[in-house]
C-alpha cells in the first residue's frame, strides 16, 4: 500500500506546486486594482489640493488635505486620462496621466506645472514629446512669426502676395517637419495612450484630419479604444460630414444687428464660411489676405460669412471695424460653445470652408496664397 500512498502524495504535491506557480504568474501580470498617488510639495505646509478631470463640459473633482507638505489620493480609474492637480488658491497646476499604479509627484507650489511625476509611463511618453521634438518645432515657429511681425509691422502693413510668399513657404516647411516628428513619435510609441492625446492636441484641435486619420491607423487596438482614440475617431466622423463634395450643414445665426441670417440664403454665390474671433492672433494676421480676396472677387460672385467665436459683442464689432471686414458677420456670442462651430467640428480658429454655388464644400482651411489660387481658378474668365 505504501507505494500507492507515496504516488498519490507526489501527484498532490505536483498539483499544489503548479497551482502556486500559476497564482504567482497571474499575480505578477495582473494590473493593479487601483492607483495610489502620493506627493510632496515644497513651499506649503498645510492646505487643500484638488485632483480633477473633465467628462464633457463637467469637471469631476476630488480633494485631500496637505499635511507637512505631503498629500495622498487613492482610488480606481476606469481608463487612462489626463488629470489635473491644483492647490486651492494656487495659480499653478500639474497635468499628468493618472493610471492604476503607484505614482508620486514632487514639486514646488509656485511652479507646480513643472513637478516631477514618477510611476506613470504614459506621462513620461506624453511629455517626452513636448519636451523633445515639439520644442524644436516651436522654436522655429517663433523665429518665423517674429520676422513676419517685423515685416508687416505687427499687422499694420499689408504684405503683397510676393512679400508674403516666403513666409508661407516657411510655414509649409514647418508643417511638414511637424507632421514627420509626430509620425515618428507615434510609430515609436504606438501602444501608448499618450500618443493618441498628442495626435488629438496637434491634428484634431488644430485640424489636420488627413494626418489625424493616418496616425489613428498606426495605433494599437487598445489605443484606438482609449478615451483619446475614441475622441479622434468621433472627430474624424464629424469632419467627414464637411468633406469636399458634401453639402455644407445649414445654420441660422444673428448678424451684427441681431437679425437672423441663414447660410443657405447665400446660395448662388461662392461662399467662404470663415470661423474666427477678435482674440485670435492668427485670425487677425490672416484677415488682410481675406480682405484682399474679398475686394478682388466680391463683384464676381464671391461672398464671405464670418462666424465669430467671441463672447463679447463689443470686442467682436471693434475687430470687424479695425480690420476692415466689410462682409457679412454672425455670432451667437457663446465663445467656444458656438453652435455652428460644433456643427462643423471646428476645434480651433482660424477655420474656413469654401462652398460652391449649390452650398457644397469645395475646400477647407485655405489661407494665404492657397485661398487666392482657389478663387482664381473658380473665377477664371
Amino acid at each position: 500500500m505504501a507505494p500507492i500512498t507515496t504516488s498519490i502524495m507526489k501527484k498532490t504535491l505536483k498539483l499544489i506546486t503548479t497551482a502556486t506557480l500559476l497564482l504567482l504568474v497571474v499575480t505578477a501580470f495582473s494590473p493593479q486594482s487601483g492607483y495610489k498617488l502620493t506627493g510632496k510639495i515644497k513651499g506649503i505646509d498645510t492646505g487643500l489640493i484638488y485632483l480633477s478631470h473633465n467628462v464633457g463640459d463637467k469637471e469631476i473633482k476630488d480633494s485631500t488635505v496637505i499635511t507637512n507638505g505631503s498629500f495622498a489620493f487613492s482610488g480606481t480609474v476606469p481608463e487612462v486620462k489626463i488629470y489635473v492637480l491644483k492647490i486651492k488658491g494656487g495659480k499653478q497646476q500639474k497635468n499628468f496621466f493618472l493610471e492604476n499604479k503607484e505614482i508620486s509627484i514632487t514639486g514646488d507650489k509656485d511652479s507646480l506645472f513643472n513637478a516631477k511625476v514618477i510611476g506613470s509611463p504614459e506621462t513620461d511618453t506624453y511629455f517626452g514629446f513636448y519636451n523633445g521634438p515639439w520644442k524644436a518645432i516651436t522654436a522655429k515657429a517663433g523665429q518665423i512669426y517674429r520676422r513676419l511681425d517685423s515685416a508687416n509691422q505687427k499687422g499694420k502693413v499689408t504684405l503683397s502676395p510676393a512679400q508674403r510668399k516666403p513666409f508661407d513657404d516657411e510655414f509649409k516647411a514647418l508643417d511638414i517637419l511637424n507632421q514627420n516628428a509626430i509620425k515618428a513619435y507615434v510609430e515609436a510609441h504606438a501602444s501608448s495612450v499618450a500618443v493618441a492625446a498628442i495626435v488629438e492636441d496637434r491634428f484634431i484641435n488644430y485640424p489636420y484630419p488627413e494626418q489625424a486619420a493616418a496616425m489613428y491607423a498606426l495605433f494599437s487596438p487598445a489605443v484606438k479604444a482609449s478615451f483619446y482614440g475614441r475622441a479622434i475617431n468621433e472627430s474624424l466622423a464629424l469632419t467627414n460630414k464637411t468633406a469636399p463634395g458634401k453639402l455644407a450643414p445649414d445654420f441660422v445665426m444673428n448678424d451684427v444687428d441681431g437679425k437672423p441670417l441663414k447660410l443657405s440664403a447665400l446660395r448662388g454665390k461662392y461662399v467662404l464660411v470663415d470661423f474666427w474671433a477678435s482674440w485670435c492672433g492668427p485670425c487677425r494676421k490672416e484677415n488682410p489676405n481675406v480682405v484682399a480676396a474679398y475686394k478682388k472677387y466680391h463683384d464676381k460672385g464671391f461672398e464671405i460669412l464670418g462666424v465669430s467665436l467671441d463672447s463679447k459683442k463689443e470686442a467682436w464689432l471693434k475687430a470687424i471695424n479695425d480690420d476692415h471686414l466689410t462682409w457679412k458677420h454672425v455670432s451667437d456670442l457663446k465663445g467656444w460653445a458656438n453652435t455652428a462651430a460644433a456643427l462643423y467640428g471646428v476645434k480651433s480658429v482660424p477655420a474656413s470652408f469654401l462652398l460652391d454655388k449649390d452650398g457644397k464644400v469645395v475646400a477647407k482651411d485655405l489661407r494665404g496664397e492657397e485661398l487666392n489660387n482657389a478663387l482664381a481658378n473658380l473665377f477664371k474668365d
